[in-house]
């Protein structure tokens, strides 16, 4: 999976991860969705990279995403951040993902 992140998301996301005191990880989350195929796009911010976990080659900034989610997801997509509405923003040339994406602290 390649991912670009634009020079908002960049500057968004830098101070949440610091000096790597937070690894930062696109999560297909299925909780409260009724079952797996209906997640939502989410970004996270862990402390450990875990058993099963991939990263992806990105532009900018390391990104950790679950080897089982993949399917979910395009392999060239970009993370934006809208200043307007204050959220990421997950698309490809494709479709957006999520226009709303939040960055959720799972340390």
């Amino acid at each position: 999976m390649n991912i670009e992140f634009t020079d908002a998301a960049v500057q968004r996301l830098t101070p949440y991860i610091g000096q790597n005191e937070a690894l930062l990880k696109l999560a297909f989350d299925t909780e409260g969705c009724g079952c797996s195929v209906n997640g939502v796009p989410t970004l996270w911010l862990v402390s450990q990279k875990e058993k099963h976990d991939l990263s992806a080659k990105t532009n900018a900034l390391s990104l950790l995403y679950k080897e089982q989610d993949e399917i979910y997801f395009e392999a060239n997509m970009r993370i934006d951040f809208s200043e307007t509405d204050k959220s990421y923003i997950l698309k490809s040339n494709n479709q957006i993902y999520n226009a709303g994406m939040s960055l959720v602290d799972k340390r």
